[in-house]
């Protein structure tokens, strides 16, 4: 495959591009300086609309949306299997687990850094961090004991769904203080060798 991954560092792009060195994938890296303007700029919102990150290029074909790339690499890509198949009865675990990272436990993450650290003082809305991280603490409990006797997710194996689910959480590693397994999770996820080449 002709891959073009659009990049922006500390951001969901993190997530296709972990994925891609999981899968020993080789691909172009294009920098986009999104945070000084470069996404709004017109030859990127050609690629992507919105002048967000991530963005794709496979074979000529774009694609955006983090996990919509994830899911569907991990489908395409038949060795090393990071998704199981269809027939598996670890699918639909594995199904819960990619949207619950963008649905349940991003937003309230999202929003607490937005009001609480990125946007401009004028711009935040204080209000809502309490809100968020109480909603987040519960969530990161609730899956503290889904990680109860199991290394990932899935059990012993690695996957796709623990790049959506641990990149997400590694945007509030203090949040994980009192989370002991999630804590040693994202550790173990970090020692991983595709990771450490992801965040080069």
């Amino acid at each position: 495959m002709d891959i073009t991954l659009y990049y922006t560092p500390k951001t969901r792009a993190l997530r296709p591009r972990w994925l891609l060195e999981e899968l020993g994938l080789e691909y172009r890296l294009e920098a986009i300086d999104l945070f000084n303007g470069e996404g709004q700029s017109k030859a990127y919102r050609n690629i992507h609309p919105l002048g967000a990150v991530p963005a794709i290029e496979i074979d000529g074909n774009t694609m955006i949306e983090s996990g919509a790339i994830c899911h569907w690499l991990s489908d395409k890509v038949s060795k090393p299997k990071l998704a199981p198949a269809l027939d598996d009865p670890q699918r639909q675990h594995y199904e819960q687990w990619m949207f619950f990272a963008p649905g349940t436990l991003e937003p309230p993450a999202y929003y607490a850094l937005l009001h609480g650290r990125i946007l401009p003082e004028q711009q935040r809305i204080q209000a809502i961090v309490p809100w968020c991280m109480s909603r987040h603490k519960n969530i990161i409990a609730m899956m503290d004991e889904q990680l109860e006797n199991r290394e990932y997710l899935l059990g012993e194996s690695f996957s796709t769904a623990d790049i959506m689910i641990g990149s997400t959480l590694m945007w509030l590693p203090e949040q994980l203080q009192d989370q002991p397994r999630l804590k040693a999770y994202t550790e173990r996820l970090q020692q991983r060798p595709a990771y450490q080449r992801a965040c080069q």
